[in-house]
């Protein structure tokens, strides 16, 4: 049955859509959201465990100024991604390393603050070389955990998000393995960091284009609504409880037929993966 509805004819151009506000409470925006944010999290902290290495290979504290730009924020949106792990599909062990690498970035936070508002521009008070091995150590072992998450958690990002981040991954890695090792390469002589660049650094916006339509699975057919939609999913409401990853087909209001996987599924709600990401300007999204 699914096969037959694949072979689709030329969708009809639907109604504008808008940019939706609502798409941080479900499942997939929310993994986005996560993603997103421990990327850019385990950036920063590649950066400063580099500059904790410069600093010890030139024995100038000073060159510790440049971390408090890089010092994370844990940002509201990776506290509701962790408290739903169950209702976003995360498995439950990548679940918890991401909130250890939080909790003990944390304590490294704690650890280190001092040390950074006492490091002068070019001179001030010396910060003992002891001081400064331990204080390294500590995020040398935060980078490398954060490595570990990073990796464990691309395979389950690649299958969701069509492999939108997969670039981030390999560059974290990358950096912050250089890190572990009390490498430096991002630093220059004068302590200015420069991170390599994320080829993913924004969630994708998301588009109110809230119509009825019919969920096409192995299970049957079934009515439901799309509420919203990115160029990776759509977010619908169905009383239907699909099992992750399931193979669905969506026709939309126009006839339209978009296959994909389940990528959550909870209290009447659910995610739909694309097969293929939408075009900019597909009419589903771009008005």
């Amino acid at each position: 049955m699914l096969g037959a509805l694949l072979k689709s004819s030329e969708p009809v151009k639907p109604r504008r859509a808008t940019p939706s506000a609502s798409g941080t409470a479900d499942g997939f925006a929310r993994f986005e959201a996560l993603v997103c944010e421990f990327h850019w999290t385990a950036l920063q902290i590649g950066g400063i465990a580099s500059c904790l290495n410069a600093s010890l290979a030139s024995r100038r504290s000073w060159m510790l100024r440049a971390c408090n730009n890089l010092v994370p924020v844990e940002s509201p949106i990776v506290k509701i991604a962790l408290r739903s792990w169950q209702d976003i599909g995360l498995p439950r062990e990548l679940a918890a390393a991401v909130a250890r690498a939080y909790f003990d970035l944390a304590d490294a936070k704690k650890l280190t603050m001092p040390l950074l508002d006492s490091a002068g521009l070019f001179a001030g008070p010396q910060i003992p070389l002891a001081k400064l091995e331990q204080i390294a150590v500590v995020w040398r072992k935060l980078a490398e955990d954060c490595r570990d998450a990073v990796l464990n958690l691309e395979p389950e990002t690649r299958w969701r998000l069509n492999g939108a981040y997969t670039g981030n991954a390999l560059v974290l890695s990358r950096l912050l393995k250089e890190a572990i090792t009390g490498s430096q390469t991002c630093i220059n002589q004068q302590g200015e960091v420069a991170l390599p660049i994320l080829p993913q650094r924004r969630q994708s916006p998301r588009f109110s284009t809230p119509q009825p339509c019919k969920i096409f699975s192995q299970a049957g057919a079934f009515s439901a609504f799309v509420r919203d939609t990115s160029r990776n999913d759509l977010n619908v409401d169905c009383d239907q409880e699909f099992r992750l990853k399931d193979a669905v087909v969506v026709i939309l209001r126009n006839g339209r037929k978009v296959p994909g996987l389940i990528v959550w599924s909870k209290n009447g709600k659910a995610g739909v993966r694309f097969d293929c990401p939408l075009a900019d300007n597909d009419p589903l999204i771009s008005g």
